[in-house]
C-alpha cells in the first residue's frame, strides 16, 4: 500500500513539473490593476499585479516538494537577504509594487530549488519544451500570415488582441511589405526571441539530451524559427555569433569546407531576416531611455527607486515617443541597479561563487543573457523570461 501511495506521488510531481514547464511560455493569467497601474491614464501591466495559470501549478510543486526546501530557513544568508529586501523596501516609491516583486523574488528561488531537487530525466525535460515550442510556432506562423493575434483557444494560452494597426505593435517590412513580427503567446517579439534563445542553447549543450537525438535536433529547429521570425536583431545576431562559436570550438569536422559552408548557411540566414526594417527609431529610443536611467541612478544610487518601481521614476520625464511611454530602461544592469541601489551588490556577493562555478561551465548560457541584457529588460521584467532562468540554472 505504501508503495503506491509513494509511486503516486512521484507520478503527480512529475506531472505538475511537466506541466509547469509547458506552461512557461505562456501568460493566461488575471491582472489587478490599482491607480498606481494607470500612468498619464494609462493603464500599464507592468505595474499591475498578476496571478498566471503558471504561479497555481507552482503553488501545488511547493505543497507537495516543501520538504526538500526547508534547508533554505537553515541558510544564515537567508536573514541577509531579508534585510537587503527591508532595506529596499525602506526607500521604495511605492511599498505595494515592492513587495509584488519581493513574491516574484521569492517565487524565483524557490522555482530554482524545486527544479534543482527535481531529478527529472531528460524526456520529462525536452517532451514539454517540444510541444510548447510547436504551439508558439503555430501562433507565430498564424500571426505573420494573418497579421493579427488569432484568438480563439490560443486566448487561454495568454495570447493578447492585437492587429497590423495597433498603436505601439512590433511590425517589419521587406520590399515596402508590412507585416507583424512573431509574438506568440508573448507581450513582445523580443521577449520570445530571447526565451527560445536561452532554451536553444540549453538544449544545444546538455549533453544529457543527445540520447534524444531526433527529438533535441526538432527543439533546435523550432527554437530558430520562433527566433528567426521574432525579427529581434539583437537576439538574432546573437544566435548566429554563439552558433558559430559553438561550431568552432565543439564541432567535431573532419571536412574543413563542411565546417564553413555550415557557417555560410548562417551568415546568409542572418543577413536575410537582419535586413527586414523594423523600428528605426529603436536605437534612438534606446539611448533616450539610458540617460534617463542614469539619471535615477544618481538621484537614488545607495538604496535605489524599490524593486518594480522603475516606471513610477520613468514617468516622471518628458516623453518624446508616445508608443513607448510606459518602458522600462533596456538594459538589465541598469534596470537592477536603478531598483536597489548599492545594495545590489549584497545580493550579487550572496550568489558570487554559485554563479563563478556555474559560468565555466555553461558561459553559453550566460553570454546570452547577457547579449541580449545589454540591450533589453525582459529578464527581469516579465516574468516569463526572468522564471525561465530559475528554471535552466535549477536545472543544471
Amino acid at each position: 500500500m505504501k508503495t503506491n501511495q509513494v509511486y503516486f506521488s512521484m507520478s503527480l510531481n512529475r506531472f505538475f513539473f511537466i506541466l509547469f514547464l509547458f506552461l512557461l511560455p505562456t501568460q493566461f493569467g488575471k491582472h489587478f490593476f490599482f491607480d498606481f497601474s494607470y500612468l498619464s491614464g494609462i493603464r500599464v501591466d507592468y505595474l499591475a499585479p498578476t496571478l498566471y495559470l503558471s504561479d497555481l501549478v507552482f503553488f501545488v510543486l511547493l505543497i507537495i516538494n516543501i520538504k526538500k526546501i526547508k534547508f533554505l530557513f537553515n541558510d544564515r544568508r537567508l536573514f541577509l537577504f531579508i534585510f537587503f529586501l527591508f532595506l529596499n523596501l525602506l526607500f521604495a516609491q511605492n511599498k505595494f509594487l515592492a513587495t509584488y516583486s519581493y513574491l516574484r523574488i521569492i517565487e524565483f528561488i524557490l522555482v530554482f530549488f524545486l527544479f534543482k531537487k527535481s531529478r527529472l530525466k531528460a524526456g520529462d525535460i525536452l517532451w514539454p519544451l517540444v510541444l510548447s515550442s510547436f504551439i508558439q510556432f503555430i501562433l507565430v506562423f498564424g500571426q505573420l500570415i494573418t497579421r493579427h493575434s488569432l484568438g480563439g483557444i490560443f486566448y487561454f494560452l495568454g495570447e493578447r488582441y492585437f492587429h497590423l494597426s495597433t498603436p505601439g505593435i512590433a511590425k517589419a517590412s521587406f520590399f515596402d511589405v508590412e507585416f507583424l513580427r512573431g509574438y506568440g503567446s508573448f507581450s513582445h517579439p523580443n521577449s520570445l526571441a530571447g526565451f527560445f534563445l536561452l532554451l536553444y542553447f540549453f538544449v544545444l549543450t546538455s549533453k544529457k539530451f543527445n540520447k534524444l537525438f531526433l527529438l533535441k535536433n526538432v527543439f533546435l529547429l523550432i527554437a530558430t524559427l520562433l527566433i528567426l521570425f521574432s525579427f529581434s536583431k539583437i537576439a538574432i545576431i546573437s544566435f548566429f555569433i554563439l552558433n558559430t562559436l559553438y561550431l568552432i570550438l565543439y564541432t567535431k569536422e573532419h571536412c574543413p569546407l563542411c565546417l564553413v559552408a555550415k557557417l555560410i548557411v548562417f551568415l546568409v540566414l542572418g543577413f536575410l531576416f537582419l535586413s527586414a526594417k523594423t523600428d528605426p527609431l529603436t536605437l534612438e529610443k534606446r539611448v533616450y531611455f539610458l540617460r534617463n536611467s542614469f539619471l535615477i541612478i544618481r538621484s537614488n544610487f545607495f538604496f535605489g527607486i524599490g524593486a518594480g518601481c522603475y516606471l513610477l521614476a520613468q514617468n516622471k520625464f518628458v516623453q518624446p515617443y508616445l508608443d513607448v511611454i510606459n518602458q522600462p530602461v533596456h538594459n538589465i544592469f541598469l534596470l537592477f541597479f536603478a531598483q536597489w541601489g548599492l545594495i545590489s551588490f549584497g545580493f550579487f556577493s550572496l550568489s558570487f561563487s554559485w554563479l563563478k562555478k556555474v559560468f565555466k561551465k555553461n558561459y553559453f548560457l550566460f553570454l546570452v543573457i547577457i547579449f541580449t541584457g545589454l540591450s533589453d529588460h525582459y529578464w527581469l521584467s516579465l516574468v516569463q523570461n526572468f522564471l525561465l532562468t530559475a528554471v535552466i540554472f535549477g536545472l543544471l
